[in-house]
């Protein structure tokens, strides 16, 4: 069973609860709803004041979504998933409560701006590392490719181009450890200076030649 950790809007807990009970094809009756809800605070006047505001319906016991709850809920629900997406895949926590935990933290300070900026950085994703489906943003579906064009692999850099350093993804410590010693880190100015025959570029005035491999493993933004 998923792991909840605390979220800052209790209304997000219950619609997050509603969409993942209804996607198991199980019934999502207050019982339900509140059985995920670790901290204990969702109560069924709660999940009621939802049917108020005209995010859920109810009917004999059971909560579904009207047409406003289901997109509200769709968008935590792909904001926790591309959470956990980013955290796994970028910053490789592999931890479940460790991942589950950060993700609902995460979330919340998410814009629609940096959650679609999220998916086309990760190549539009289709599932959360659980396997459950991401819910598709207006990025997936006009196939945008703006940041993709901002944020890329140093090697798609030409020379003579610019960029800052947003991380580096090796998996090889000594490898990381010893880029970083070179000056070599997130935030520095970097300037490519040739392709080949090896990759050459200059952090300031200090010219650095960098294996093919690393560079595709060192993310940068346009400048």
């Amino acid at each position: 069973m998923e792991k909840k950790c605390c979220l800052h809007d209790p209304s997000d807990e219950v619609l997050e609860a509603v969409w993942v009970i209804m996607e198991r094809k199980m019934t999502a009756d207050a019982g339900a709803i509140m059985e995920r809800d670790r901290r204990g605070i969702v109560t069924e006047e709660m999940i009621d004041s939802l049917v108020d505001r005209g995010l859920l319906t109810k009917k004999g016991g059971n909560y579904g979504f009207t047409g406003d709850g289901r997109k509200k809920g769709e968008k935590i629900i792909r904001r926790h998933r591309l959470a956990e997406r980013l955290l796994a895949d970028v910053l490789d926590v592999r931890e479940e409560e460790n991942l589950e935990s950060n993700a609902c933290r995460f979330e919340h300070f998410l814009t629609p701006e940096v959650t679609d900026h999220i998916c086309i950085l990760l190549g539009h994703p289709k599932t959360c590392p659980h396997g459950n489906p991401i819910p598709p943003g207006e990025c997936c579906e006009t196939a945008q490719s703006h940041v993709e064009s901002a944020v890329i692999p140093l090697s798609q850099l030409r020379p003579g181009e610019k960029g800052r350093v947003l991380y580096m993804t090796m998996k090889d410590h000594s490898r990381l450890d010893r880029l970083t010693s070179l000056g070599l880190f997130p935030g520095r100015q970097i300037k490519v200076h040739q392709r080949e025959p090896s990759f050459v570029v200059f952090l300031d005035e200090t010219q650095l030649a960098l294996d093919k491999r690393i560079v595709e493993d060192i993310y940068i933004v346009r400048k």
